[in-house]
């Protein structure tokens, strides 16, 4: 048995690596540049795509807060 972040193989850790990079660089907020992603910094979209994602992670955050309750 295994955890799902353990690679089993060269091909399956290359996988999880390239994964982890994508969601870092197109999807996760980086406080130190803005709130925004890499990719947006890059693309000149700070101010409208970081008011866009933390709203939406307010209303993610308001939804699993009430799911709690």
């Amino acid at each position: 048995m295994h955890s799902a972040g353990t690679p089993l193989s060269l091909k399956d850790a290359k996988r999880l690596i390239q994964q982890y990079v994508d969601r870092y660089n197109n999807a996760r907020l980086h406080s130190a540049i803005g709130s925004v992603t890499p990719k947006d910094m890059l693309a000149g979209r700070q101010v409208d795509e970081r008011d866009r994602k933390l709203e939406a992670a307010r209303q993610e955050r308001q939804s699993r807060r009430q799911q709690a309750v």
